[in-house]
């Protein structure tokens, strides 16, 4: 029974949703926060830490398990990976000269400072930056050590 079908492939142009997390200007708030709330007046990150800030502000379902790692209510080390979106929105922050990279280091610039002045007048993101403001610094050098097994 050896039939032919034929197939025509059909493409369309309808668009398709494409998830927040997914989206490159999304990220590259989410990169301006971290490095903006959590750096204080140095303006600048380790990328390591962007990136396992951004991970867990992805995740708000498990805040209250990053909390608790971060506060040494508990042992538990959530699970933290290595996120190529992130670092593609960070490649796209820096083409648009929101932030620069500097011996594997995240800055912000001045244009970066103005979109964060805009996400924080504006009220958008504030759940986020209030994640920030109470445990982003509890990610100390000792806790991305933890959270990565010890690779720098």
């Amino acid at each position: 029974m050896n039939k032919e079908l034929n197939v025509k492939p059909i493409v369309s142009d309808k668009p398709y949703s494409v998830t927040i997390e997914m989206r490159p200007l999304w990220r590259i708030c989410l990169i301006l926060i971290c490095v903006s709330v959590v750096s204080g007046d140095k303006k600048y990150l380790s990328s390591k830490k962007v990136n396992i800030l951004v991970w867990m502000l992805i995740r708000k379902n498990r805040w209250q398990e990053y909390e608790d790692y971060l506060l040494n209510r508990s042992e538990n080390i959530p699970l933290v990976s290595i996120d190529t979106a992130t670092f593609k929105a960070v490649e796209f922050s820096i083409a648009k000269g929101f932030l620069s990279l500097e011996n594997d280091k995240i800055f912000v610039t001045d244009t970066g400072e103005e979109l964060f002045s805009l996400l924080v007048e504006n009220n958008i993101m504030d759940e986020e930056v209030c994640f920030l403001k109470q445990l982003g610094k509890k990610l100390s050098d000792n806790k991305v050590k933890g959270l990565t097994g010890g690779i720098k």
